[in-house]
């Protein structure tokens, strides 16, 4: 199992230090590499720097992570094409945390910013990216050099596991 899963947290305090685009677009690529259901790639991604990301935190409660972050990206949904109950959002998921933990592998620190289904996240949110009806946004990976360091995760905690059924 790679350290990189076990050490990715979700950060909320940023440094002022640089992240080159590069390592922004090698996170994008992460994301782009993540299985999708049917191979039918409805994820799309919108890369926000520091100036976007400032304009959208004057627009939502948690300023903090996107005024310190170097780098935000949307993770958006085309929901075109799909009828109900299609995979666009676990493809979402599954994008977002290949980019988490690629952000972990390059020394970075990030955080999962849920917007999906939030009723005070999702409109302002949507309005400053000024999403088509047809096109959802799952979350916002916010990335920089992290100013908080937590212990890496370790184990399964009996509780959570059940063995070939639930049990309470």
């Amino acid at each position: 199992m790679t350290s990189a899963i076990m050490k990715r947290r979700s950060i909320r305090k940023f440094t002022a230090e640089k992240v080159p685009a590069d390592s922004a677009m090698r996170i994008v690529e992460a994301g782009a590499a993540a299985p999708s259901a049917m191979n039918r790639r409805p994820v799309r991604f919108i890369l926000l720097d520091k100036a976007a990301m400032a304009a959208l935190a004057e627009r939502i409660d948690q300023k903090g992570p996107f005024l310190e972050g170097q780098w935000a990206i949307a993770v958006c949904g085309d929901r075109r094409g799909y009828g109900p109950g299609s995979g666009w959002l676990e493809d979402c998921a599954a994008a977002m945390e290949n980019m988490l933990i690629a952000a972990t592998e390059l020394g970075l620190g990030s955080l999962w910013y849920g917007v999906y289904a939030r009723a005070a996240k999702e409109p302002p949110v949507r309005e400053f990216l000024k999403l088509p009806d047809e096109v959802e946004v799952c979350g916002i990976a916010v990335i920089g050099h992290a100013a908080e360091e937590k212990e890496p995760h370790r184990g399964v905690d009996s509780s959570i596991l059940h063995i070939g059924c639930w049990k309470e």
